[in-house]
């Protein structure tokens, strides 16, 4: 099944998933799937084998209600669906069966080439970015590959502006004070947040971070706004006067909710897709 459900901390962030490309170019210095691809460059970005075809037949005999998250094991907006666009096409099928989506990219305004289509979904979609630097040296440096902590921030405030839902993924946690300063950047633009911390590589980068002071921070910081969060897992252990609601400390209730469908959407964006 190209659609499936993830386990562990990928379970925090979508009860489905769908991985639109093997491989992904950011090459960011902080990133699991080399770990899990050895062997492979995890830089070499392909398409996957009949991929549209099969996820057509998969959503028509059964499109799951749940949300579905683009992607784990790749970025959907990478430099290389530029040229091979895998990810409008995917989103056109996802939006011909009416699946609920959220895509998660470090793509920034490449994502903006299918505004048009992020439009015709409706409540069915919301587009995130993964932020983590404020400096755009420092990201250039451990994100050589992926859109400016600027370019970022822009394309989602010109999606916010377009009427579509906007989250952030505030994960990993290099420099705290960054991690802070992007949440109160993004405040007027950004629906959602989910904050963490370094699951990875934390001796690294983030050795000696008093993380209890950056959860409390952070939560100050999103309820005085009155803005949607979710605190992960591994940065609720730091929560030493238990301050965290049961909402803020459930992942699902950030989750796109979608009701029961019968037959396909007819007025869905046409593409030729195979």
């Amino acid at each position: 099944m190209l659609i499936y459900e993830p386990s562990g901390k990928a379970r925090e962030y979508s009860p489905l998933a769908l991985n639109i490309y093997s491989g992904c170019d950011h090459r960011c210095t902080y990133c699991y799937v080399p770990m899990i691809r050895r062997g492979v460059d995890p830089a070499t970005v392909t398409r996957r084998k009949n991929f549209l075809e099969t996820l057509d037949k998969e959503l028509t005999k059964n499109t799951p209600l749940d949300q579905v998250l683009l992607s784990f094991m790749c970025d959907p907006y990478c430099h290389a669906d530029v040229e091979l666009q895998e990810t409008r096409k995917s989103l056109t099928v996802l939006a011909k069966h009416r699946a609920t989506v959220a895509v998660l990219t470090k793509g920034g305004s490449r994502c903006l080439r299918d505004l048009d289509l992020f439009r015709s979904m409706g409540k069915c979609i919301k587009i995130g970015a993964t932020l983590t630097f404020q400096n755009e040296r420092q990201s250039l440096e451990v994100e050589p590959g992926a859109a400016s902590p600027s370019d970022r921030l822009s394309a989602l405030e010109m999606v916010h502006k377009a009427g579509i839902k906007t989250f952030v993924s505030i994960e990993p946690v290099v420099d705290p004070a960054q991690s802070l300063g992007l949440i109160r950047n993004s405040l007027g633009f950004v629906d959602q947040y989910k904050v963490g911390k370094m699951n990875h590589f934390e001796k690294r980068f983030s050795s000696g971070v008093d993380w209890t002071v950056f959860l409390y921070s952070a939560v100050d910081m999103l309820r005085s706004h009155g803005k949607k969060f979710y605190i992960k897992e591994d940065l609720r252990a730091f929560d030493r006067d238990h301050i965290l609601t049961k909402e803020e400390s459930d992942y699902s209730t950030l989750f796109l909710k979608s009701e029961k469908r019968d037959t396909p959407s007819s007025d869905s964006v046409a593409l030729s897709l195979f």
